[in-house]
């Protein structure tokens, strides 16, 4: 008997281990099934659990209620059922030994229940997959499934499932002929499972293990106990597949010990049990051991009658071994048994046959394959061929788009001095301000926001601008209004703020075009006393606002000052704008902004900062120093806009009083 089917003789009734059902509960789950008409949930569920008592007892009937379970959780999208119909139609082929069958049934559970982290579900399936590899003689897809079962159960504190793989990696340490180590795996899964309420089965399967692995040892006399301890457990359960794999391996055990007629009383024993499950893998192994304890007792016709029907059992054509062993015993046979002995040559005869038309169509197959794999090989020569000129091409592109785009990035990097040097020096502001900050971010390298200032006949002129467009566009546009703007005082001598930005705008549509184009800018330009800061100067501010309002904070008071609803440029209103003006008191703090700020999307809805929760944030961080406001402000923005992509130029000016 083959070391690696032990745990394959005990996958059923530790399947059973935790669902504590019988078969007297059939006829009423189906009755119930009956009058649940509905295709939902509780359908799926009675449907698996008649499928799991069909398959305690072997049933086809198990591939019907699983399969029909299946279908109704693929279309209702419920994934426990299909994970627990899959895992019921991989039991039943692994009973049957149809490893591959299983193996595919496994992987697609699996698969299903690690959509919803069903942990639990995950390491029994994984479990059972090592179950099939050692039933396919696939030792170290069996370890790697084992050992993945137990870290999966560890992670999920699951005490059941570190004792069920517990019993897989012992039995991987006896296929190894290592039996102390795999006596300590099956001594730690038989203390999980005699702490763990309804681990009745894997208990006993845990005495049958044990008492395999100390039979290696030389410890007869404990391991029966163990046996015994198992087959009480087992009967108890009324778990005849249990009983009958207990048995064979008992068998062996005695067969070690040199008992050969108690081993044949336990392996017909485990037979005739066998036959009645259509256990057909379990059989094949059983027989040959009866065949073989018959040939040592000279029972030839026994010994014949039982390798036929390890014949039968096989699943794949005969080996060397196995050929050498039935001429073995035809040679021993009686000569009065003609008719049994040309029926083994006609048995025989059909064998090579079978192996020689297997072996022609192996030939023509494995040439078809050939020019398949030729014609196959010369497309994807050509395709290759066409692949690497087209990839030479991409890549002559890629190099000449890479030169442009640093062409390009180099020419705005160089329009950024440009506009920069333009832009009021931050030392000359502070020598007209001596308290402000200055909260400058374009979107892009070039801005179409701007801050400008000017000192003209005594008077102090600042204006924060918001042009239409950002990046090179918006960057035209602020260079052509800050030459506006120096044109209107320096040249044209206007002095009065709405006055500047009525002759602004005059020139703006001229160079422009009347085509109907909105361009432009919103702006706030205001006007003070150039020594505004000393005892005895003029105290009032002149401004004119288009679009955006200046915002002044007195007391911790927030007031918004008024503004024209007009852009500086074509629009709906052609008004003159207006002039503003306001006594100014020490302490007060003064704010000219653009929308940039205010429209930023981010926070954990992706939705805009807007102007209310702006102005909040001026007002709580009057008090501060200008330089920590400004760093405040550049916090909040980063904060609140995370990953998402800056979508304005943002500039922000401060002033204290």
């Amino acid at each position: 008997m083959s070391k690696r089917l032990i745990p394959l003789y005990f996958i059923i009734m530790i399947i059973f281990a935790s669902s504590g059902m019988e078969a007297s509960n059939l006829d009423s789950l189906q009755r119930l099934l009956k009058n649940n008409k509905l295709q939902d949930s509780n359908q799926v569920n009675l449907l698996n659990y008649i499928a799991d008592i069909f398959e305690e007892t072997a049933s086809d009937s198990c591939l019907y209620y699983a399969g029909k379970a299946l279908n109704i959780s693929q279309t209702i999208s419920y994934y426990k059922g299909a994970g627990a119909a899959y895992y019921s139609i991989g039991n039943y082929y692994n009973g049957k030994g149809e490893y591959q069958l299983a193996l595919a049934n496994f992987i697609d559970g699996y698969n299903v229940y690690e959509k919803i982290n069903n942990k639990r579900a995950m390491s029994n399936l994984m479990n059972s997959m090592g179950n099939t590899y050692l039933g396919i003689n696939n030792s170290k897809r069996a370890f790697e499934a084992y050992s993945k079962s137990y870290e999966i159960a560890s992670i999920d504190s699951n005490k059941y499932m570190m004792g069920i793989s517990s019993i897989g990696l012992g039995n991987m340490q006896l296929l190894d002929k290592r039996a102390d180590k795999a006596l300590e795996f099956f001594l730690r899964a038989k203390n999980i499972f005699s702490t763990s309420q309804n681990s009745v089965y894997p208990l006993s399967v845990s005495y049958t293990l044990i008492g395999d692995a100390l039979i290696e040892l030389g410890k007869f006399d404990e391991a029966f106990l163990n046996f015994n301890k198992a087959i009480e457990e087992l009967k108890m359960l009324n778990n005849s597949y249990g009983i009958a794999a207990t048995y064979n391996v008992i068998g062996k055990a005695y067969l070690k010990k040199g008992d050969s007629d108690k081993a044949l009383d336990f392996f017909l024993k485990s037979y005739s049990i066998f036959v009645e499950r259509n256990a057909y893998d379990d059989l094949q192994n059983v027989s040959l051991s009866i065949s073989n304890i018959y040939k040592q007792k000279n029972n030839f016709e026994k010994a014949l009658q039982y390798f036929s029907n390890y014949n039968n059992f096989k699943d794949s054509v005969f080996n060397s071994t196995n050929n050498k062993q039935l001429l073995e015993v035809e040679a021993k046979y009686e000569t009065g048994k003609k008719v049994q002995e040309i029926e083994v040559q006609r048995l025989k005869l059909k064998e090579h046959t079978f192996q020689r038309n297997v072996l022609i169509a192996s030939v023509v197959l494995i040439i078809l394959i050939l020019i398949l794999l030729y014609n196959r090989y010369n497309v994807k020569r050509k395709a290759h061929g066409a692949l690497t000129i087209a990839n030479h091409n991409l890549e002559i592109k890629n190099n000449i788009i890479e030169h442009k785009n640093t062409e390009i990035t180099d020419s705005i990097k160089y329009a950024q001095r440009i506009q920069n040097a333009i832009f009021p020096s931050l030392d000359s502001l502070d020598k007209w301000l001596p308290q402000n900050f200055v909260l400058f971010n374009p979107k892009d390298i070039v801005s179409g926001d701007f801050y400008w200032a000017t000192e003209y006949n005594n008077k102090f002129y600042l204006a924060v601008c918001d042009c239409t467009g950002h990046g090179v566009p918006g960057a035209f546009m602020s260079l052509l209004n800050v030459g506006f703007l120096n044109e209107a005082i320096k040249e044209k001598n206007i002095t009065e703020p709405n006055e500047i930005l009525n002759f602004v705008r005059k020139r703006v549509i001229e160079s422009i075009g009347n085509d109907g184009q909105q361009d432009g800018m919103d702006a706030i330009l205001i006007c003070l006393d150039i020594n505004f800061t000393s005892q005895t100067a003029n105290k009032t501010l002149t401004y004119a606002a288009a679009n955006n309002e200046p915002v002044l904070i007195r007391d911790n008071k927030l007031l918004e000052l008024p503004k024209d609803k007009m852009p500086v440029g074509k629009g709906e209103k052609t008004e003159n704008f207006t002039s503003y003006s306001i006594e100014l008191q020490h302490g007060d703090a003064l704010y000219l902004y653009t929308d940039g700020y205010a429209d930023q999307f981010g926070g954990p809805k992706g939705k805009k900062f807007k102007y209310k929760p702006l102005n909040n944030l001026l007002l709580s961080g009057s008090t501060l120093k200008m330089q920590k406001q400004k760093e405040d402000l550049l916090q909040t923005l980063n904060n609140w806009k995370g990953d998402l992509e800056q979508v304005d130029d943002i500039c922000i000016v401060g002033i204290k009083m």
